[in-house]
Formats: C-alpha cells, structure tokens, sequence
C-alpha cells in the first residue's frame, strides 16, 4: 500500500485510492489592521496552502486548464482579480509550470493573495495555492511562497 506521509502524519491507503487534497497551514500572523474601523472582530490569519489533484484529458494545457477554474470561479459569483500576468516555467525536475496571482475576496469580506502552481504530471493536475492577505502581509512572504511552489516534484 502507498503511504503518504508528512512531519508527524503518515497513513497508508489501498492502490486504488487517489490523493485528492492537501492543505498546509503556515503559522498564526497577528491580527490584520484593516482600513476602516469596523465593528466586526478581526480574527488573525492563518497563510495556507493547499493543493488539490485532479484528472485531465491529453487534450488539455496549463492554460485551458487554468481558464476552467476562473471560469468556475465566475460561475459560482467569487471576486476575482488577476493581479500578475501568467508565467510559465520549467521546474528543476523538468515539469513545465504556469504560475498564476489573483486577488479573491474572502467570506468575511478580506482581500486574500493567492499565487498559484498548475503542473501536468502523469494525466494528473496539481494546483498549488499559497494564500495570504493581500499587502504587506503577502509580500513578506511572496520569495517563501515561490520556493515553497518551485520545489514541486
């Protein structure tokens, strides 16, 4: 059986099971400021990121594939705004990589960073999202993000 393992977690599952999901959570920042006095409690940020694992057909690119999603992203009535035009690249291991930034809009009205990975790797997409608030707080992480997703085997 393939086991998956990371830091203190590690379980094993049949063959026919596929990993569908990860998320990672960075650690707790302080409370953000916000712009506007607010009665609204402000809870404190976690950065996160979160990959997810999903078929695709010969036919498909990084960039079809990516338009799919901001096209779901539409459909389902979530702010979205490109912030960086699309980058491709070639990761160490060889894999060709498209690099997206956006800015979503959270539940609770915060403007949230995400840059994101799409990787094709055996008829497999893997897209990885690092999120963080949008400003300062992302920017002090931004080259820790792009390691973090350059890193992708």
């Amino acid at each position: 059986m393939p086991r998956v393992s990371f830091g203190t977690y590690s379980i094993e599952a049949p063959s026919s099971w596929t990993l569908n999901s990860v998320i990672m959570a960075g650690p707790v920042e302080d409370t953000p400021s916000m712009g506007m006095l607010t009665t609204k409690a402000v809870q404190p940020f976690q950065r996160n990121l979160i990959t997810t694992l999903e078929q695709v057909g010969p036919s498909e690119t990084l960039e079809s594939y990516v338009k799919r999603q901001v096209d779901g992203l539409k459909e389902a009535g979530v702010p979205r705004q490109e912030v960086k035009k699309p980058e491709h690249l070639t990761l160490a291991s060889g894999a060709a990589g498209l690099i997206t930034e956006q800015v979503i809009q959270g539940a609770g009205g915060e403007r949230v960073r995400q840059m994101q990975l799409v990787v094709f790797k055996d008829g497999v997409a893997h897209t990885t999202i690092a999120s963080h608030l949008d400003g300062p707080s992302f920017e002090a992480v931004r080259a820790e993000f792009r390691a973090m997703l350059l890193s992708f085997q």
